[in-house]
């Protein structure tokens, strides 16, 4: 009798291990992103600048300002939004107000939520064009801001955000797609003299 317990308890144990398969749990997944052909398209307003954006975006005109060269770049596949705004420059003192209120847009809200605001500088002298590049890392409403401008006459600045309150990890690929448009709209920019 003893025998036969121990046999029936091996061969039971025999055939829960060979019946069963290792368990690997499954990571956390995210919806599927469908992302759009990145076709580009070169805008003309009657404002004096001229870029590329992508076919899969929307320029449209910011109501809520009397000043009639800014603009929503929409994002709507994303929910996401780059908003811009055109500056005549009338003096170097206005440069110089204006360069400092696009650091302290980028500096004095995000300071202490961002883990690190990187500088990167734009020159095109082709162009005649400088400008800064601010990629904000860490939790902030914004991961990018930059502003371009001639030094003379105009100055335009560019703040994304995304529509909803998201967070960092979900939404950076659409990020990173998004920022690669972006930074080719910087590169494609030209202001009309």
């Amino acid at each position: 009798m003893r025998v036969s317990k121990l046999v029936v308890y091996i061969l039971g144990c025999s055939f829960l291990m060979v019946g069963c398969k290792d368990f690997t749990p499954k990571p956390k997944a995210y919806p599927r992103i469908y992302y759009p052909e990145r076709n580009f398209i070169t805008i003309d307003t009657d404002c004096p600048f001229t870029f590329g954006i992508p076919s899969y975006s929307k320029l449209v005109p910011y109501t809520q300002s009397k000043e009639s060269c800014w603009y929503n770049l929409q994002y709507p596949q994303f929910n996401a939004t780059l908003h811009l705004s055109y500056v005549k420059i009338n003096a170097i003192s206005d440069l110089d107000s204006l360069t400092e209120d696009a650091y302290k847009m980028v500096f004095k809200p995000h300071l202490q939520r961002a883990e690190e605001i990187i500088e990167r500088e734009i020159r095109d002298t082709t162009k005649g064009i400088t400008g800064l590049i601010y990629d904000l890392q860490g939790k902030t409403a914004t991961p990018l801001n930059f502003y371009i401008t001639d030094n003379k006459k105009h100055f335009f600045r560019g703040s994304f955000y995304f529509n909803s309150r998201t967070s960092q990890d979900s939404v950076m690929p659409i990020y990173n797609f998004i920022n690669e448009d972006i930074m080719r709209s910087i590169g494609s920019f030209k202001f009309k003299y």
